[in-house]
């Protein structure tokens, strides 16, 4: 019975590293693949909804998420995708020259009505992109 079980487990984990392998492969096959910022900026972004666009020099990134833990958690996954995104953007992409980058997520007041509202908001020129040490952003 041990043994069986010990397989099964062994057989989820084969699975679930598979289809993670597969995912990020497809992602970076997207990334690669990407003739737009727009196009860009959406293979980099991951989980939520997201709707990009491009107008006279400005990347507009709204992005939706449908559950947050804690302003902590919204807060440093808002900071490790700014950190993806930006940088890479800025570099493939010099007709670029602003990123603003919205997100909203669910929100339920003292009354309990439930609520999607923006949380957090960023902006980023290209010179001020060109001064940010991204890789250290954590």
């Amino acid at each position: 019975m041990k043994k069986l079980l010990l397989l099964v487990i062994a057989l989820f984990v084969a699975l679930v590293t598979l289809l993670a392998f597969n995912t990020d492969n497809n992602q970076q096959i997207r990334i690669d693949q990407a003739t737009t910022p727009e196009q860009l900026a959406t293979a980099l972004l991951y989980g939520g909804k997201s709707q990009v666009t491009f107008d006279h020099g400005v990347l507009l990134i709204n992005r939706t998420v449908d559950a947050i833990l804690t302003a902590s958690t919204a807060v440093s996954g808002f900071n490790l995708i700014i950190a993806r995104v930006v940088p890479a953007v800025f570099a493939k992409f010099p007709q670029v020259q602003s990123i603003v980058f919205r997100e909203s997520g669910p929100f339920r007041d003292i009354k309990g009505n439930d609520s999607t509202d923006e949380m957090l908001r960023i902006a980023f020129t290209r010179e001020e992109s060109d001064h940010i040490h991204w890789d250290k952003i954590n």
